[in-house]
């Protein structure tokens, strides 16, 4: 019925038109619209074979039948997927001005729930979501759980909240209507548990919340969110999660990192690098907060290890916090523990606070969008400077001498939490122009570029062989025949080394960090002097 209206509304404008074109040859403003409609015009002449009186009769007919079926249409709209048409101007207008990397605080002091479980837990900008879908799949064409076969759709979860919604929208009203009791007791929640009936477990752990869905969506409906916060609800009120995550928790809990490595071994990194900390050089300009992947996985370490030489070498005036690092407890987050995550956040912001730190160099997107974009939730704001940018910085005032001694074949896979999340795209490839490297690009690339499969904690969940998220991008990035795949990111760096390995290249395809290419062209300012 609806594609019924459509093509009424389409022809009826033709023949009102056409009509009018036919039946007022002198008026100069209707020929001067002619111009610009032929379709309208060949349907006039048609109208005119059968007489002037008769195209201006059809004209007039056209245009109520135009009107009466476009109100008609408004009335259908809400119960139908087109609601859209009416929703999603609103739902744009209303799109979040915080960052985009910024998930809602919860308040854990005062909530009596904590996370998402009843449809009608989700807010009003949430709903106003589910009916401004368009169901024209673009979430899921760009999902790389869909891609691999899991079970998360984009598309799918919306759809099936918004039926779940339609199915209970009596209820909804009637407690929106009526929110108490007068007895002061907390009423009724509206259907029942959607966390696993409805929407199941394994399509929110599936998602590794890189936001390929929400670039892609014209009404820019935002779906990390929703997934974040029925993760919550799964670990904090459900205790339900992947058993893999037991692990990775209680190493958080007790060893400030997911490996669960003794927190002692935080520094060791640094041995006979004369690398300074805060507590010997508390005015130092800038803190290089390492991060766990940097400190404890011993390919990270390398990464580490050669920015470090790149700062040493710039006369960068820096410090680490060392064995004082606390991790900052980004991937609890994203995994839905926000109590294990305001923990680590505010132990941190405690311990950068007494250092009175201001300015914070980081080369993890992970750390960098937190500390960033999430900690000021928490009284944390800090100027945060990702490495890439930094050492564009050097280059342009002269601190640093950079040669373009690197002349690879080079392709660049955009992590998502600088891409998409913080829109860094170009410092890491004017970086690597400037070493040289000969940078290629993948299919999908800059805002469109494909998750390593690590975010949202799937680093920490395994995966089946044959829906492997890395192997795929792996595959896109050989097909530009690439000597090496630089990365920015301690996650991808890990991603897409397992890849290389998987499909047996590691002779052929190395998989570097930005910076340990920017170590290997650069000279110290004493060995250049």
């Amino acid at each position: 019925m609806i594609l019924v209206f459509i093509g009424v509304i389409m022809l009826t404008g033709l023949v009102y038109d056409g009509g009018r074109i036919v039946s007022n040859p002198n008026d100069m403003r209707v020929i001067r619209e002619a111009r610009w409609e032929p379709l309208s015009t060949l349907v006039g002449l048609g109208l005119a074979k059968l007489g002037t009186s008769f195209a201006l009769q059809a004209s007039n007919v056209a245009w109520w039948m135009h009107n009466l079926v476009i109100l008609v249409f408004l009335n259908l709209l809400p119960p139908s997927k087109h609601f859209h048409i009416i929703t999603a101007i609103p739902n744009i207008f209303f799109a979040k001005l915080e960052p985009k990397g910024q998930l809602s605080k919860q308040d854990l002091e005062n909530d009596s729930r904590f996370g998402t479980s009843h449809i009608d837990h989700f807010t009003w900008k949430q709903v106003l979501d589910m009916f401004s879908c368009t169901e024209c799949g673009r979430c899921s064409s760009n999902c790389p759980a869909t891609l691999t076969n899991k079970p998360l759709a984009p598309r799918q979860l919306l759809l099936d909240l918004r039926d779940y919604l339609y199915r209970h929208q009596d209820e909804v009203i009637e407690k929106r209507s009526h929110p108490g009791k007068g007895d002061g007791t907390e009423p009724l929640e509206v259907g029942e548990n959607i966390v696993g009936p409805v929407i199941h477990d394994d399509t929110l752990w599936a998602c590794t919340t890189c936001r390929a869905c929400e670039e892609a969506c014209p009404p820019m409906i935002e779906y990390v969110d929703k997934i974040v916060d029925m993760r919550r609800h799964l670990v904090q009120e459900e205790a339900r999660f992947p058993k893999e995550l037991t692990r990775t928790f209680k190493n958080m809990e007790t060893q400030s990192n997911p490996w669960g490595l003794d927190s002692g071994q935080r520094f060791e990194w640094a041995e006979r690098m004369n690398v300074p900390t805060l507590a010997d050089k508390p005015d130092a300009e800038f803190l290089y907060y390492v991060g766990c992947a940097g400190a404890f996985d011993d390919r990270n370490k390398k990464t580490t290890q050669a920015f470090v030489r790149v700062l040493q070498k710039a006369g960068v005036d820096f410090a680490c916090l060392a064995r004082e690092e606390p991790c900052n407890g980004e991937t609890a987050r994203r995994l839905g523990n926000e109590y294990l995550y305001q923990t680590m956040a505010q132990m941190l912001i405690e311990t950068l606070n007494n250092y009175k730190v201001r300015k914070i160099i980081v080369n993890c997107p992970h750390c960098f969008n937190t500390i960033k974009n999430e900690f000021p939730q928490f009284g944390g704001s800090y100027e945060v400077i990702h490495a890439a940018d930094l050492v564009r910085q050097l280059i342009a005032s002269g601190r640093l001498k950079i040669s373009a001694e690197f002349p690879k074949r080079t392709v660049y896979h955009d992590s998502c939490y600088y891409g998409r999340y913080n829109d860094v795209f170009d410092e890491p490839r004017m970086v690597l122009s400037r070493a040289g490297a000969q940078v290629h690009e993948m299919e999908r690339h800059h805002k469109f570029g494909m998750c390593c499969g690590a975010g949202g904690g799937r680093m920490w969940i395994e995966e089946e062989p044959d829906k492997r998220v890395n192997l795929l991008r792996t595959e896109q990035a050989l097909q530009t025949d690439p000597e090496v795949i630089a990365v920015s990111c301690p996650y991808c760096m890990t991603m897409l080394g397992d890849g290389i390995k998987a499909k047996g290249l590691e002779e052929k395809v190395q998989t570097l960090d930005v910076m340990e290419i920017v170590d290997k062209v650069t000279r110290s300012r004493d060995a250049e002097s």
